[in-house]
């Protein structure tokens, strides 16, 4: 999805297949290509080593990089990076040997990975089962266990729907605007939302492996963080429960032991209007702050 103004230059991918979502129209990556973004992602981990953090969390999913090599609908190559999944794996396995390389023990290499692409012809669970054991097997120290792709299925991701004609408002082109406006509930086509909604998927892989695994999707209280712990994950991750309610986390920890209910549940109602302002700076929940002049009706 990257745009050369932003980039740099031409966005790279496995396979040079129109993305309309951007719209761009990548550059298949050669051999060059390939080697020197591996290298990148070690350089990455060796300033984040040498800075002093703990953890790296290597993007594998969402349909990014590393996942557009994964999943069958965007990679087409027919050299010895496509075709069957153990290819299709191949450069998440030598950007793994590089990471794991640069982190030298003293950093955690954390993995995000789909366990579903979330549309026909993606990556489905059988081969996101085998995606990670390999991890396992090339070092990765925990999964981070996600799905979704931000160009076919974003809100696979997310859950519920998002609000494009707020999303609309905020962008500059145009033809974009009036393809939302147009398109949009089927361009970005909702999900029904749950609680713990990639639970039943994640359970799954925690039978295949053995490795810690962080959970994530619909843990927005305390009876769903406790089910998902329940069921053998160290972790949940959340991100709009907190843009909502900051304090949820403290609230927990300060009713746990009693019978209090107070912060039993983020406030989040899952309306997605902080997604939906992903092309701002202005990151935040329009509960919990007015919104910009542009996003007013």
């Amino acid at each position: 999805m990257a745009k050369a103004a932003v980039a740099g230059g031409r966005a790279l991918a496995p396979s040079a297949r129109f993305n309309l979502y951007g719209p761009v129209w990548p550059r298949a990556m050669d051999p060059h290509d390939i080697d020197r973004v591996v290298a990148s992602f070690g350089r990455a981990v060796e300033l984040a080593r040498e800075a002093g953090f703990d953890a790296v969390e290597v993007h594998a999913g969402h349909g990014y990089l590393i996942s557009q090599f994964l999943s069958p609908a965007t990679n087409r190559r027919r050299d010895g990076y496509g075709g069957p999944l153990a290819r299709r794996m191949r450069f998440m396995r030598e950007v793994m040997a590089r990471v794991v390389e640069a982190a030298r023990g003293e950093v955690a290499v954390l993995v995000k990975v789909n366990m579903r692409d979330g549309f026909r012809g993606g990556v489905e669970l059988d081969e996101a089962i085998e995606v990670a054991r390999t991890l396992e097997q090339d070092g990765a120290d925990a999964l981070v266990l996600s799905g979704g792709f931000v160009s076919r299925a974003p809100m696979y991701i997310m859950r519920g729907a998002m609000p494009t004609r707020v999303m609309g408002r905020l962008m500059t082109d145009w033809t974009l605007r009036l393809g939302l406006a147009l398109f949009g509930q089927t361009l970005i086509a909702p999900f029904p939302y749950s609680d713990n909604y990639f639970l039943q998927d994640a359970r799954a892989i925690r039978q295949a492996v053995r490795m810690p695994l962080v959970y994530i999707g619909g843990a927005a209280s305390r009876a769903a963080i406790d089910e998902a712990l329940g069921h053998g994950f160290v972790a949940v991750a959340m991100a709009r429960a907190l843009i909502r309610d900051p304090a949820f986390i403290r609230n927990l920890a300060a009713a746990d032991g009693s019978a209090a209910t107070d912060g039993a549940a983020a406030l989040c109602d899952h309306c997605n209007y902080c997604a939906a302002r992903i092309y701002t700076t202005h990151m935040a929940c329009h509960h919990r702050e007015p919104p910009p002049a542009r996003l007013r009706a």
